[in-house]
C-alpha cells in the first residue's frame, strides 16, 4: 500500500464508503478496531478490504456474511 492510498484510508474511517458485496455495491460508514477494517451489516460486523488496483482508493470489498 503506497503512502497516498494509507492517507486516503485514514481520512475515510468514519464516512460513508461504497464496498462491494455479493456483486452489489452498498454505502456503509467505514469503522476501524482492533481487529481490522469493517462495516455493519445486518447486525453483524464484517471486515472489508481496500481495492488497491488504483492510484486512489475508490471502494472496498467484503464477504457478505451467512444467515
Amino acid at each position: 500500500m503506497t503512502p497516498l492510498q494509507q492517507s486516503d484510508l485514514q481520512s475515510l474511517i468514519g464516512k460513508n464508503v461504497k464496498v462491494l458485496m455479493a456483486g452489489r455495491f452498498y454505502q456503509r460508514v467505514l469503522r476501524e478496531d482492533s481487529q481490522g477494517l469493517h462495516i455493519k451489516y445486518a447486525n453483524h460486523r464484517v471486515a472489508v478490504k481496500p481495492d488497491l488496483n488504483s492510484l486512489h482508493i475508490l471502494y472496498f470489498t467484503a464477504l457478505k456474511p451467512k444467515g
